[in-house]
């Protein structure tokens, strides 16, 4: 068939009356899954009606393990009847278990999804996500839920404890001590790091740790926010545990941009492989620390490039012994 037989074939009436009746069947077929979705969610609420509620203004309630969540639902429909829109529901309101307060925290929580899988099927898997949360919070793709639970509770005792010291015994073989307010655990290269979080004056957390072959505890920070230039690795207590997990090894081969330039030196003032690595730097003809970059694009201030400038001197010392 020549090109332009075909391209007449295209045009031609039965061929077009074919068309548009399957795209017809498409968009009824897509419409029937919604409706089916819908009563599928209907269904979810009325099964969990001890757990999930409708206020006045039609949001949707969800009572979890750890915490009590607010869907606005009108955001939701607004995103079915017109597709364009740009709000949807992903930014659910989280407040303390079994209330509702007046500024909760937010999060938007992701679902594992299917590009079939029609919205209300979504929405059915994110309220069921929500109300077994002490499940849920703990995947790879809930970070965002992770910390705004965490930035609501804290490390105090909470319907959280439970959930969050299995999560830091799993991922980090950690033991948090609500007792001694106290969370260890192991780093790299025989380190083990404490982190204490008992003193109501202090911004941040003290940090310890305990070399090889020592059974006891030196100091690091008694407030770890207010020593450091607050990098973003040390400023939210899963990204620091995170960045102790792998230090003192990861330090090595950091970049400014990737540690707090304060810690870094903290660190390798005691420990003598880091410390060699870094003469290199500090001896640099071009170095300066008030020039030093830990927050994007500024500088650190005066007072910490003075607190850097010590630590170098310790370095210098303790590498050229």
């Amino acid at each position: 068939m020549s090109p332009d037989e075909e391209e007449e074939n295209q045009a031609s009436g039965v061929v077009q009356d074919y068309r548009r009746e399957l795209l017809l069947n498409q968009m009824l077929e897509a419409a029937q899954a919604t409706n089916r979705a819908a009563k599928l969610v209907n269904n979810i609420v009325a099964r969990n009606q001890e757990r999930m509620f409708l206020d006045k203004s039609g949001r949707i309630i969800v009572n979890g393990a750890l915490a009590t969540y607010r869907v606005d639902m009108g955001a939701f429909l607004n995103k079915m009847n017109n597709p364009f829109d740009y709000s949807s529901f992903d930014q659910v309101e989280i407040h303390p278990k079994g209330s509702l307060v007046d500024q909760p925290k937010t999060a938007c929580v992701q679902v594992q999804i299917h590009g079939s899988m029609p919205a209300y099927d979504l929405l059915g898997a994110y309220l069921l996500g929500l109300m077994n949360d002490e499940s849920t919070w703990l995947q790879e793709n809930m970070g965002p839920l992770r910390h705004a639970l965490y930035a609501m509770y804290g490390l105090r005792e909470s319907p959280l404890t439970d959930s969050l010291s299995s999560y830091l015994f799993m991922k980090f073989g950690g033991q948090l001590d609500h007792k001694k307010n106290q969370f260890v655990l192991n780093g790299t290269n025989g380190w083990k790091w404490r982190v204490s979080f008992g003193n109501p004056l202090a911004r941040g957390f003290k940090i310890e740790y305990s070399k090889p072959r020592q059974s006891w505890w030196n100091d690091m920070f008694d407030d770890h926010l207010a020593e450091t230039s607050q990098h973003y690795t040390l400023c939210g207590f899963f990204d620091l545990i995170d960045h102790l997990s792998e230090s003192p090894a990861i330090l090595r081969d950091s970049s400014e941009w990737q540690t707090d330039p304060i810690f870094v030196r903290k660190v390798a003032s005691v420990y003598p492989p880091l410390a060699k690595k870094l003469l290199a730097t500090i001896e640099s003809e071009d170095y300066d620390p008030a020039t030093i970059q830990s927050f994007y694009d500024e500088t650190i201030t005066e007072e910490e490039a003075t607190t850097v400038a010590l630590l170098d001197e310790q370095i210098r010392n303790l590498a050229l012994a």
